[in-house]
């Protein structure tokens, strides 16, 4: 069943140039979508998707969109979009100071929820917006945590704080008086939080400040300031997180003060007990509906343990800890995009220092430092290590990425456990995913000995890897074939392969809703070795390397991708940062890092499945082989594509390794 048009009726214009995209890829998207393009910007625009180069710049769109009170906002917003069955308000995704808001945009956009507090406290000075005539602006902005867009919100108070009768005071205008503070400094080995909310009682109409402070990883030291109105409480607030941020709360957006903690924005959408979705993992029905006999799932077995594989809570939590992320201090479900956007940034001027090779010391450690603060990290009494070479930060990029991934898979189980409770659960994670076909492979079938054959077949001499295959399933992700055949890639020279990718268990809940993505704009582009874009392999035993199954009891997940690489492919035997623009401007649709060993040939993959016609995969009948490549640094083939049109997700293995 296919989801209907959000875009219907909407006008959208772009300016700038998209990495890893085209202007004909993003219109075509935008028209599938239901939307009509625009090649300029008037008053009956209803957005602008833009850049922040372009922003920066002040090109004729972005001020005719200025003039005219049309939102700007990143291609993020697009394809938020394309996961909505809805449109998306643009304010989260907001290039510039003054664009109009959510309500402002004339078709679906959602006004903010009216007043959430009903005593009689004064309202608190808002942030101040600049005049929509001034000069573009990029403004490190406050995202979708900070400010409540629904009624329907219990916002918890911090861990051991004894003020139970107590709430967390939300603002006529939503705000709420919630700050996480965080401050990293690897010399000295500190490692610290701060904790500080305004409360209130809505029976005695009494205001408190609580903060709660220490090194990560402990509970630390707590102390209530306030002698009970608000005049007092809100004073003790303000002066609290302007001592610990140098910030005012009103800029608390802002870039983080060097030497000083850094906010860390956390999300407030509705979340549910950990027990709750711990329950549903493990029997398929949530506490609500205890009352009655659980829901019997009409998934086959397969699926349903294949849910609760990627929706496990524990093997989420084992993968945060391995990279060191504090899952206690940042929650998955409380993790904004604002807040990873911003760590990404962080990375990126750390892989500029590190490029440039003449840094101080001191000012990679400032900025591994600034990068802690924001994304919470728990290194116990070990002293924080300096991000210091491109190992350490292509460890951080992992994290980053996979939080993502794993914060798109909570999100999906909160919006899980707030529907319809007479459905059983896993059900309607599997639903929640919006997958047009998951179809279990018959093992008896030659369909699944071809897969199988490719599984074992391409294991790398350098990979210490066995298989155990437990299920292969046929995947189709809604909309992904009508995007290829509606994009250029559909009539480009083709070079269709079927390729692996491996990812964490843990990532799947993200990528199949999802779909394979590009690193945002904020990423540093060397985090990834030949630029940002989706990374296939033709060796199972190399894609299997990035499951990391020892955080999942042994089980990993790997997908077989549909590719239109183009001819030619930009054809490169070493790591270049640069190699997606250096395609881009030749004229090809992807990158080939040509590996030492590869397939020996190649066979038409419609002896797999008809659907496949045309599309190549390596012939295992002889083994992989020396590609005498001369001058090669790389010991296996790589494909980079850089358009996320150009990969349609086939196969989904579930292997134990």
């Amino acid at each position: 069943m296919r989801a209907k048009l959000p875009l219907a009726g909407y006008t959208v214009a772009l300016s700038g140039t998209f990495p890893g995209t085209t202007h004909p890829t993003v219109s075509n998207r935008i028209t599938h979508l239901g939307g009509n393009g625009a090649k300029s910007v008037t008053a009956d625009t209803n957005i602008l998707i833009s850049t922040p180069a372009d922003v920066n710049k002040g090109s004729k769109k972005v001020n005719d969109a200025l003039n005219n009170g049309v939102p700007i906002v990143s291609i993020d917003w697009l394809g938020e979009v394309e996961l909505s069955s809805d449109a998306v308000a643009p304010d989260d995704f907001s290039l510039v100071t003054g664009s109009a808001p959510a309500a402002d945009v004339k078709g679906k956009g959602k006004k903010r929820a009216a007043s959430l507090d009903t005593s009689n406290a004064p309202t608190a000075k808002a942030a101040k917006v600049g005049p929509l005539d001034s000069a573009p602006k990029l403004e490190p902005k406050v995202g979708e945590g900070s400010v409540l867009k629904s009624r329907n919100v219990n916002i918890p108070l911090d861990e051991g704080c004894p003020l139970q009768t107590y709430r967390v005071y939300v603002d006529s205008e939503g705000i709420v008086y919630d700050a996480s503070l965080n401050k990293t400094d690897a010399s000295a080995n500190n490692n610290k939080f701060y904790r500080v909310q305004l409360l209130w009682n809505p029976t005695t109409k009494d205001y408190k400040t609580w903060t709660r402070w220490g090194r990560v990883g402990d509970r630390g030291q707590t102390k209530i300031l306030g002698a009970g109105s608000y005049d007092d409480a809100f004073s003790n607030f303000n002066k609290k997180f302007k001592d610990k941020s140098k910030l005012s709360w009103d800029d608390r957006g802002a870039e983080p003060k060097k030497g000083a903690y850094a906010y860390v924005e956390r999300s407030y959408e509705p979340d549910t007990e950990d027990e709750e979705v711990e329950e549903v993992a493990a029997n398929g029905y949530d506490r609500h509906s205890r009352s009655v006999s659980p829901a019997k799932s009409t998934l086959a077995v397969s699926v349903q343990s294949l849910m609760q594989l990627i929706f496990n809570q524990q093997y989420m939590y084992e993968a945060m800890s391995d990279l060191n992320y504090d899952a206690e201090k940042m929650p998955l479900g409380k993790l904004s995009k604002a807040t990873i956007n911003r760590g990404f940034q962080t990375l990126t001027e750390l892989a500029t220092l590190l490029k440039r090779g003449v840094s101080s010391r001191q000012e990679v450690e400032d900025l591994s430092n600034k990068y802690y603060s924001l994304i919470p990290h728990d290194f116990g009494r070990s002293r924080p290590p300096v991000i210091g070479d491109t190992s350490a930060l292509k460890r951080e990029v992992d994290l980053l990425d996979s939080l993502g991934d794993m914060k798109a898979a909570a999100d999906l189980m909160k919006k899980d456990l707030n529907s319809a409770e007479k459905s059983n659960a896993l059900d309607r994670q599997f639903q929640s995913l919006g997958l047009e076909e998951m179809s279990v492979i018959d093992p008896n079938s030659n369909e699944y000995h071809e897969l199988a054959s490719y599984l074992v077949g391409t294991k790398g001499a350098t990979h210490a890897v066995d298989y155990q295959v437990e299920n292969i399933f046929r995947i189709e992700r809604q909309g992904e074939l009508d995007r290829f055949q509606q994009s250029t890639f559909a009539n480009i020279k083709s070079d269709r392969r079927l390729l692996w990718h491996g990812s964490r268990a843990t990532n799947f809940g993200g990528i199949l809703s999802q779909g394979l993505r590009i690193a945002p704009p904020e990423a540093p582009v060397s985090g990834y070795m030949f630029g940002k874009g989706i990374y296939l392999a033709d060796m199972s035993s190399k894609s299997a390397n990035y499951c990391c199954s020892y955080n999942s009891g042994g089980h990993a997940l790997l997908l077989l991708c549909e590719a239109e690489l183009g001819q030619p492919m930009l054809e490169l035997t070493q790591a270049s940062y640069t190699a997606g623009e250096d395609a881009y401007a030749m004229g090809n649709w992807s990158t080939w890092g040509k590996g030492m060993t590869g397939p020996k040939a190649w066979k038409d993959a419609e002896c797999v499945h008809p659907s496949l016609r045309g599309v190549k995969m390596p012939d295992t009948s002889t083994l992989p082989t020396n590609t005498n490549i001369p001058g090669t640094h790389l010991l296996y083939n790589e494909y980079i594509a850089y358009d996320i049109a150009q990969v349609r997700l086939r196969y989904l293995f579930r292997v134990r390794m």
